[in-house]
């Protein structure tokens, strides 16, 4: 019994030091408030990102609603498994996502009005660390878990507008929200030196702030269609239960794209998109960096083989990007490859999109990160 005033010590630093200890997490694409998935369908991930502005179901350019069609819903769960490696080994993840869910319906012949939920930031992880520890006047071998769930959400509503045949516009109002529950668990694996239940110490944190969009997308030919967007954003606050914590900036974005449909059964594009992660310094540890990040993206939708009386929609496409959070003061940038297709269901009244992303992360540090994502996406239009 003369060890337990040590004991409790231990647990109260364990949560005092919470802030500090979980920036610590392992691996790269999950660092500071997380990883973006991107916003974008299984059908635009399957060709690296590059049809998104021009995609009415991704939650990218407003104006590319207004070729949304007849009204539909989207659902989208994209599992990631992950491989961690470093000069100490090599660690294994898997994180279940569900990063989009999108609807649409068309008022009259010339606006549709969509409402999508798509993750801006997810911050799902765990990592456990084992040592040694000094109690009273022994050593006893002592395991914390860090484990994150939840993240950053983008709510959008947006209206679509079709002003004549060659161009579209868009606005769109953002509210971003979300919980991140953050766990530590301390547990004393050899029960001959300490008999103890594990401690646990969970924080939830929210998020509120507000953002809007506006978009064009051009067609001045059936050959070509340009288009592009940008987002703005007030105040993000986090909140501990009902405590104001810290409060940063909604990042900007701006983004443009092209697609060529100049050859028969084949579609082209290429996308860059800038996001002003930065602005989300201060919402959280001083330990997290958040950086600014450019991507580019380019990727090839061609008709495939016939299904029944249906075809086949195949596509590929790779993209290159820096991630929002330095890992130890490093800039992590992610490259990723993918190819999917697209099968039309019942009459054309759904439509099932796989896609299959392999994307390699690194650092100039002792760790690199490789994942492959696969993405099911199904549109149901009644």
């Amino acid at each position: 019994m003369r060890h337990w005033p040590s004991f409790a010590l231990i647990f109260v630093l364990a949560g005092t030091t919470l802030s500090q200890r979980a920036t610590a997490q392992g691996n790269l694409s999950t660092q500071g408030l997380g990883y973006p998935p991107g916003e974008v369908t299984t059908a635009t991930m399957g060709a690296g990102g590059a049809f998104g502005e021009t995609d009415p179901v991704s939650a990218i350019n407003p104006a590319a609603l207004a070729s949304w069609g007849r009204a539909a819903i989207h659902f989208q769960y994209d599992p990631e498994f992950r491989t961690v490696s470093s000069s100490q080994g090599s660690d294994h993840a898997t994180t279940v996502r569900f990063p989009l869910l999108s609807a649409g319906v068309p008022i009259g012949s010339r606006f549709v009005i969509g409402l999508s939920l798509g993750t801006l930031l997810d911050r799902s992880w765990q990592t456990r660390q084992v040592a040694v520890i000094p109690v009273g006047d022994t050593s006893v071998v002592s395991g914390e878990t860090f484990r994150s769930t939840g993240g950053l959400e983008d709510v959008r509503l947006a209206l679509g507008w079709k002003a004549s045949s060659w161009l579209r516009l868009g606005v769109g109002l953002h509210a971003l929200t979300g919980r991140n529950q953050i766990q530590v668990t301390r547990d004393f694996p050899d029960t001959a030196v300490v008999k103890t239940q594990p401690f646990s110490d969970t924080s939830t944190y929210s998020f509120s702030g507000v953002a809007g969009s506006v978009g064009v997308d051009l067609q001045p030919s059936p050959l070509w269609d340009i288009a592009a967007s940008m987002r703005a954003g007030g105040g993000l606050k986090a909140y501990r239960r009902d405590t104001l914590q810290s409060s940063a900036n909604v990042p900007p974005r701006a983004g443009a794209g092209v697609r060529y449909n100049g050859i028969s059964g084949l579609s082209l594009a290429v996308r860059g998109d800038w996001e002003g992660w930065s602005k989300l310094d201060g919402l959280g540890t001083p330990a997290a960096d958040a950086t600014d990040s450019w991507e580019f993206s380019a990727g090839a939708e061609f008709t495939g083989p016939k299904v029944g009386s249906r075809s086949m929609v195949l596509r590929l496409g790779g993209l290159t990007h820096t991630l929002p959070y330095r890992a130890d003061g490093a800039l992590v940038r992610e490259n990723a490859v993918s190819g999917g297709f697209g099968i039309p269901v019942r009459f054309d009244q759904a439509t099932i999109d796989l896609a299959l992303q392999r994307a390699f992360r690194s650092a100039p540090i002792d760790v690199s990160e490789s994942a492959w994502t696969l993405s099911v996406g199904l549109t149901v239009r009644p």
